[in-house]
């Protein structure tokens, strides 16, 4: 058994080195101690990290994953075209709109179906919603993981109101399935854009003043996050860091930009970059995205066009393959969809940003204080879901 330590708030079960060979031979050497953080804990959730130490001093970090494993991409092959939706938004209910948008555009590539012009709007307001969500999620997660958990319960007051909108398209506020190949799932109604703009109309006038003037300028938020956990431009390119830990440092990469899918090509909005690369900076990214995604849904909505918001999709899919990548709230997600010309997909590998970030961990963790440990991990704001698919 293992003694116990607690520091910056938290405790864990303090263990001797042992077993350890390679190049952490050294570690066992020094007698230094390793921490398992987690697997249940208030920063990290299910996932366990190896954390090495030399007093309040982080000597390595190895990160431990599969604890909410679901076999999404194998279950895939067992459902039609049009049900495996509920598995591809399963990735993370976070922001799924995004992963079904990806997997349905791939879908439609293969069987050559080109959807609606007024799906692609709502495809885009939905997809934006649901970023907007996620990133509530992500500066109250960031803020609470310092002790301070005002900001995480505005946060979901603002998010209620774009579930309330969920709610009102879809008939669920979580778990919509409401992205289809061959466009939405559901007609848009009147009552649903209202619920939109009034979502939209609390973002900009109540969260966002209220929220920036108490947490963004924050001195003590500035100290914990500023010069810590710093990725320069280059080193965020061969880490392979997606979304706002990627813009964060730079690189101004956003697939909605670069290579426009539904109606992103048609609005204006900007890349949200920072030069800084460290955890104030990533923070900053995902504050800043809200105003844009706000702009976007707007903007989507003025242009709003007539039409139908579906069109027949085919029970049978022609063989082929197809990848497409889509912006989703944290990052680049890839679908590689292969289709051997059945009822179903033969076979789909969703390549998720979160598990790209993850990589990042054991870089960015050396030679800190044990008390930055949160504050790095809720900066690279990864999903366990997407992680562990």
């Amino acid at each position: 058994m293992g003694n116990s330590i607690t520091t910056a708030g938290y405790t864990f079960v303090v263990e001797e080195s042992k077993e350890i060979s390679g190049e952490d031979l050294g570690l066992l050497q020094e007698k230094l101690l390793q921490l398992n953080w987690g697997v249940q804990h208030p920063a990290s959730g299910p996932m366990r990290l190896k954390v090495w130490v030399d007093g309040d001093e982080v000597v390595k970090v190895d990160p431990d994953i599969g604890y909410v494993l679901r076999l999404l991409e194998k279950l895939v092959e067992y459902r039609t075209w049009q049900n495996a939706i509920v598995n591809v938004e399963r990735a993370c209910f976070i922001d799924n709109f995004g992963t079904m948008t990806g997997y349905s555009i791939a879908a439609e590539k293969i069987a050559g179906v080109e959807v609606p012009k007024k799906a692609d709007y709502v495809r885009t307001i939905l997809c934006e919603g649901g970023r907007i969500v996620s990133h509530l999620i992500g500066l109250g997660s960031f803020v609470g993981v310092m002790g301070v958990h005002t900001p995480m319960q505005w946060a979901l007051i603002a998010r209620e109101k774009f579930l309330d909108a969920f709610e009102v398209y879809s008939g669920q506020r979580i778990a919509t399935a409401s992205i289809v190949p061959g466009g939405v799932r559901y007609e848009p109604t009147g009552k649903f854009i209202e619920k939109m703009v009034s979502a939209v109309d609390f973002l900009e006038k109540e969260f966002i003043p209220r929220y920036g003037e108490v947490f963004i300028d924050n001195p003590t938020l500035k100290v914990r996050s500023e010069g810590i956990g710093v990725v320069p431009k280059e080193k965020a390119v061969e880490l392979g860091l997606a979304g706002p830990a990627l813009r964060a440092s730079g690189i101004p990469s956003d697939i909605r930009k670069d290579y426009p899918y539904a109606a992103y090509g048609e609005l204006d909005f900007k890349v949200v970059t920072k030069e800084e690369g460290d955890c104030y900076a990533r923070y900053l990214v995902i504050w800043e995205e809200l105003i844009e995604s706000a702009k976007i849904i707007r903007q989507a909505i003025e242009g709003f066009p007539e039409g139908e918001w579906r069109t027949k999709f085919p029970l049978k899919v022609p063989p082929g393959e197809a990848y497409v990548n889509v912006e989703w709230a944290r990052g680049c997600f890839g679908f590689h969809l292969i289709s051997d010309g059945g009822t179903g997909p033969y076979r789909l590998k969703m390549r998720a940003p979160s598990f790209a970030n993850l990589w990042a961990m054991p870089e960015l963790m050396k030679n800190i204080k044990l008390a930055d440990v949160p504050v790095i991990f809720a900066s690279l704001y990864m999903c366990h879901g997407d992680i562990d698919r």
